[in-house]
């Protein structure tokens, strides 16, 4: 596949700064706790868009050892410090500084990028978020639509062309490529709504890629289509 200019440069430069933001929170927050925020080897791949869409994601807690009451590890008002350390790095934190007593704290780069920093109730562990935009690396393929799996001249006897793809033999909706845009989101979700921006399952084949009429040949029994009873 052929990577779109600039953006592999794009997304590393964004995995530097979510890390990089990262670690310079926890050198503040939690010194002595800085985790590593590997960068994985692999990035993360959405294949329901078009082109798919790649990110790297960090998630590391921090956790108080042996610190009696645990609620006393990390005091109130950490939220508050990430928010301020945020916006001074330049991230977008709404325009809402926590107080005291919140727990949370994220920021939000022009793009997308985000990071966020957590404490719970007890205050005994402190968690680290943060991901990349969600960024095209590679140009879409184009879809070649495939060559018909049967003709009138090709029929075998006592046959004629299939009444649902016309002697195409794969799935006439999708093509043969299973998915399309603003399908089916996934099995047994019919209570999640169709993204009309997503891919989702061909919403006749289900997947199966060829007619489902056919199952593929192309042709059908003369007579059989119900239509023409």
């Amino acid at each position: 596949m052929e990577e779109i200019a600039g953006a592999r440069e794009r997304f590393e430069r964004e995995v530097a700064t979510v890390r990089g933001c990262l670690r310079a929170l926890a050198e503040q927050l939690t010194p002595g706790q800085v985790p590593e925020f590997a960068v994985p080897p692999e990035p993360l791949r959405d294949g329901g868009t078009v082109p798919a869409t790649y990110h790297h994601a960090f998630i590391e807690r921090v956790q108080a050892d042996g610190a009696q009451p645990p609620q006393e590890a990390y005091g109130p008002g950490l939220a508050a410090r990430a928010a301020a350390l945020l916006s001074a790095g330049g991230w977008d934190t709404g325009g809402r500084r926590p107080g005291a007593e919140d727990r949370e704290a994220k920021g939000v780069l022009r793009g997308g990028p985000w990071v966020r920093v957590s404490v719970p109730a007890s205050r005994s562990s402190v968690l680290y978020e943060g991901r990349t935009s969600d960024i095209a690396l590679y140009e879409p393929v184009p879809h070649v639509r495939p060559g018909p799996s049967a003709t009138p001249e090709t029929l075998w006897a006592g046959h004629e062309l299939c009444y649902e793809c016309d002697g195409l033999g794969w799935c006439p909706v999708c093509e043969g490529k299973g998915w399309v845009l603003g399908g089916n989101p996934g099995w047994g979700s019919r209570s999640i709504p169709r993204d009309p921006d997503r891919l989702g399952r061909c919403p006749l084949c289900s997947t199966r890629r060829v007619c489902p009429i056919c199952n593929g040949a192309g042709q059908v029994p003369v007579g059989a289509n119900p239509y023409d009873r």
